[in-house]
């Protein structure tokens, strides 16, 4: 390339960085004057910095206290405004669900997936999209076999793989995160795989990747014109080639069901997803190949990282209260006994597992905003504006950690979700680890039943001790926008 040539390139990418900041500023100067109170930012980076230094969890709290349950900092030129406080979220996200139901505009989602799926999309195509997916998890029965009965077939398999460890140290969350992820599987895609399974090792790992990018890039890789800086400094375009390749191992599975489908013989999610699709046409709004591609791995995202990390934080609070361990082991054995697997027809029978189970959901927080809303109108909001294409984001946070709910927020009690009869007592609804209002996760009630049946399980059969005696593990998090916990090997010995 000759001189003249890169200094032709140069005026080209200097041009477009200047016009690019020119509309990063014009648009923040639309904003009304009554937005949210937030911290003083700079010109075009906004609150960048402030982001980017320390907890972010810790700066949100610290915030809130400066400029009360609603406030707003500034990413670039995008606003973000986040809500806190159980009533504050009650009155949006449930009385107002209609104007805080949608979703801000993200890039790689519409590059990927047009805006498809339950977790991305907005407006009438997610409510039918709901719609369908709820219903069907819900009556989900196929092949005869009920989701309990796949989640216990997993549950056999994790447990003999648990016990192959021979009581030797070990790191449990890789093998968590496999039985997670093979339940999905099997909703998904009418079969389980073994552990060692090429196909299946690759679509977790790929998963895995997806989480580690996105957590890498934060919120940052949302910034509009972002894509356009040279470079991959906020790993879009490696998130964009990992979409596609997870896309590709779901679009496998999908050409595999229709060329072996039987609508007289539903396997899975697919063949349900077809059957309504050969009905209804694929122009049918929701019944494209995308919106199912798409939707599938939502199932996946929310059904594997977040529920393994809250299992392993699980497992570090039974290692740093043996006597919790015991008492739990305690009610299982007098429930159920140790003949047969714990079933969801015991779960009333086992309230302090509940509480148990519960009270790891307040502490893990490994969610502590709940993923972005959007406004995509201007709403009007106790005096404030929240302008148009703003985001939106709900901290769970602030209620699970809430000392007027929950007294000593930060010592690790189950029993105060139990009344003087032994029963829950109804502080649990506070836990709102799977948000609130329209846009609580899909498959609240699917993660529950996994937790609960491979945690009661795990302690029918094995007692759980740390790696080196009188040596525990930390219950530090990883920072970042999830409370990941930190690696560590515990022994899992058979009673």
């Amino acid at each position: 390339m000759d001189l003249g040539s890169l200094l032709d390139l140069n005026t080209v990418l200097v041009a477009i960085v200047v016009i690019l900041l020119i509309c990063l500023v014009s648009r923040s100067l639309q904003w009304p004057a009554n937005i949210p109170p937030g911290p003083p930012g700079y010109p075009l980076l906004g609150n960048l910095l402030l982001l980017r230094q320390g907890n972010i969890l810790d700066t949100f709290r610290n915030l809130r206290k400066q400029h009360g349950d609603v406030f707003s900092v500034k990413v670039g030129p995008s606003l973000t405004v986040v809500f806190n406080g159980i009533d504050i979220l009650k009155e949006a996200f449930i009385k107002r669900a209609d104007e805080f139901s949608g979703r801000p505009y993200r890039y790689i989602s519409e590059k990927v997936f047009e805006g498809k799926g339950i977790g991305s999309s907005s407006g009438e195509h997610w409510k039918l999209t709901r719609k369908f997916s709820s219903k069907t998890l819900r009556e989900f029965g196929f092949g005869g076999r009920s989701l309990e009965s796949r989640v216990k077939e997993e549950t056999a398999s994790y447990l003999d793989s648990i016990e192959q460890h021979n009581g030797c140290p070990f790191d449990i969350k890789p093998l968590t995160v496999l039985a997670v992820s093979n339940v999905t599987c099997s909703i998904a895609f009418g079969n389980r795989f073994e552990y060692t399974d090429a196909r299946f090792k690759r679509l977790t790992s790929l998963f895995a990747d997806n989480f580690r990018l996105t957590v890498e890039s934060g919120a940052v890789r949302n910034l509009p014109g972002a894509r356009y800086l040279p470079g991959d400094m906020f790993n879009i375009k490696k998130l964009i080639s990992n979409y596609n390749d997870i896309k590709e191992c779901i679009d496998e599975q999908i050409n595999e069901h229709r060329t072996k489908f039987d609508e007289d013989n539903q396997r899975d999610f697919i063949d349900a997803f077809l059957t309504e699709q050969n009905k209804r046409g694929k122009d049918e709004q929701i019944f494209e190949d995308i919106n199912l591609s798409a939707i599938i791995i939502n199932l996946f995202l929310g059904g594997t990282v977040t529920l393994s990390g809250i299992f392993v934080w699980a497992i570090l609070y039974l290692l740093h209260n043996k006597n919790i361990q015991d008492k739990l082991r305690k009610e299982i054995e007098s429930v159920v006994g140790t003949s047969r697997l714990p079933s969801l027809a015991d779960k009333p029978a086992l309230p302090y597992n509940e509480a148990f189970m519960t009270e790891v959901h307040r502490m893990a927080n490994f969610a502590p905003f709940s993923v972005p809303h959007g406004a995509t109108k201007d709403i009007q909001f106790r005096g404030m504006t929240i302008p148009s294409g703003s985001m939106i984001l709900v901290s769970l946070d602030s209620v699970m950690n809430d000392p007027n709910i929950f007294e000593n927020p930060d010592t690790f009690n189950p029993d105060r979700y139990l009344g003087q009869d032994g029963q829950l007592n109804g502080k649990e609804r506070n836990v709102i680890s799977f948000s609130l209002g329209p846009r609580t996760c899909l498959g609240e009630s699917l993660a529950r039943l996994k937790l609960f049946t491979l945690m009661t399980s795990l302690l029918q059969r094995f007692e759980i001790l740390p790696e080196v005696p009188d040596q525990l593990p930390s219950l530090e998090s990883i920072p970042g926008l999830t409370r990941a916990p930190k690696d560590f090997k515990c022994r899992i010995v058979k009673i």
